[in-house]
């Protein structure tokens, strides 16, 4: 993501934060109308499921300049999806109820480069759950220097 698009995200980002309440429900029933089956998947309650969308939102626009720490974290959070039998089809259906969302949140400011810096990390986002279960081979590295850095940025 380029510094510009980042800004973007930062900054629009604010106007989500504002009506987090309204842009969560909104999500949550668009989500439910692309894919039924994940409602048992998303089963708490209304206001909690919510508080959690934007926690996970926040965490990552707040993480923007920290790519990989963010990849960890959604990684982790693709696994647990996965294992909870979310296949690609439905973490595909959360990316497009995500941008929707975002479109009618932000009006006629989600156009051009606002929607291609939203629609650039929900992409990123969304290969990140995808990539998550998929067995990666590590590289042989010198002691100390396995642990990404992006793990040194969570203390």
């Amino acid at each position: 993501m380029t510094p510009k698009q980042i800004s973007i995200i930062q900054h629009t980002f604010l106007t989500v934060t504002a009506i987090s309440r309204p842009f969560a429900r909104v999500f949550y029933l668009r989500l439910f109308q692309l894919s039924p089956d994940l409602k048992h998947h998303f089963n708490s309650q209304s206001d909690y499921k919510g508080r959690k969308l934007n926690a996970m939102l926040g965490t990552a626009v707040r993480s923007l300049y920290n790519i990989d720490g963010l990849k960890v974290v959604v990684s982790s959070l693709g696994r647990r999806y996965i294992a909870q039998g979310i296949s690609a089809e439905q973490l595909g259906h959360i990316n497009q109820a995500l941008l929707e969302t975002l479109e009618m949140a932000l009006g006629d400011e989600f156009s051009g480069d606002v929607s291609a810096a939203w629609t650039s990390l929900s992409t990123l986002l969304l290969n990140t759950l995808l990539e998550s279960n998929s067995p990666r081979k590590l590289a042989h590295c010198p002691w100390g220097f396995e642990v990404p850095t992006a793990l040194a940025a969570v203390r």
